[in-house]
């Protein structure tokens, strides 16, 4: 017969909890900066490099400074 643990079901339910709090949290506060922002006038940022290149461009740092074996 299959079981349940309830204190199991509990700690887990918890550590969920707590984890969807905290991501509630980072995104209310990612809300009210960018909505400051779009109040101050902002329309857009310009970024100074591409986010998305950057993982890109750290392989290529770390390629170019590794010792070449003899």
């Amino acid at each position: 017969m299959p079981t349940i643990d309830i204190e199991e079901n509990i700690t887990r339910i918890r550590n969920e909890m707590e984890t969807k709090s905290q991501e509630i949290l980072r995104l209310e506060g990612m809300f009210k900066i960018f909505d400051g922002f779009k109040k101050g006038g902002l329309t857009t940022i310009k970024l100074p490099n591409d986010p998305s290149n950057s993982s890109q461009e750290s392989v290529e740092e770390i390629e170019s400074i590794q010792e070449k074996p003899e």
